[in-house]
């Protein structure tokens, strides 16, 4: 199993040097960056985790990553909007995320976002999971490197499965979420209601840790109602 982690937006240098040393400490060599400031700070902060920096790779769009694992997860120290809630819902404690990953085997990314904002609503609504570390309510905001040694601890104590699978990437459960559009547009589904079921299905099936196989079989299905409505649609 590849655990990533996936820095998005980070512009103190200093902090991207303090992940990668963060990563070392707890076994972890996989990073991401999109949107990033790398500079000769970042690389002098790593101190003897500059391979981890060097190895990088660099996405120019927040989306790319759903091409390299198969399931994101998203991080946010703010969990209680009022119209937005259930974007950030449910809602885990990286103890909750190690016992999910407890004999699973796939690759999985950890989203940290900008020093003052986190990740946007729209990167939020694209990540399979949501996690939130306790904090003090009055202060829940931690420094970035503070937040990645936390998860990173808790995570490098989990047991994983030697078994190799065929989980699907996310981009393809990105392309099932569309279909899945596809169907609720064909049976008049209210139109208001779409964007927050495709959060909805995307969450649940991201969760899933659907197979290739599965994920044929659920495409199938959706092709061949769309088809049949659209036939009965043409006989009227």
């Amino acid at each position: 199993m590849t655990i990533s982690v996936y820095l998005v937006g980070l512009k103190i240098p200093e902090n991207i040097g303090f992940v990668a040393r963060v990563m070392k400490n707890f076994g972890f060599t996989k990073l991401f960056l999109y949107d990033c400031r790398v500079t000769v700070k970042s690389f002098k902060t790593a101190s003897h985790a500059k391979e981890i920096l060097r190895n990088a790779v660099i996405l120019k769009e927040f989306d790319e990553i759903l091409e390299h694992v198969n399931m994101l997860v998203g991080t946010t120290g703010v969990t209680a909007y009022r119209q937005e809630r259930y974007i950030r819902k449910p809602v885990f404690s990286p103890e909750e995320l190690k016992n999910f990953l407890e004999g699973k085997s796939f690759d999985l990314a950890i989203a940290f976002g900008r020093e003052d904002y986190g990740l946007f609503n729209e990167e939020l609504e694209l990540c399979h999971m949501i996690v939130t570390i306790p904090t003090n309510p009055y202060y829940p905001v931690m420094n970035v490197s503070h937040a990645v040694a936390v998860i990173l601890y808790e995570l490098s104590r989990y047991k994983y499965d030697l078994e190799e699978k065929t989980i699907v990437k996310a981009k393809d459960i990105e392309k099932l979420v569309e279909n899945f559009e596809r169907l609720m547009k064909t049976v008049w589904y209210p139109k208001h209601r779409i964007e927050r079921t495709k959060i909805a299905l995307r969450r649940i099936l991201g969760r899933s840790l659907i197979t290739k196989r599965e994920l044929t079989v659920i495409h199938g299905i959706i092709t061949k109602t769309i088809t049949y409505i659209e036939h009965l649609k043409g006989k009227t």
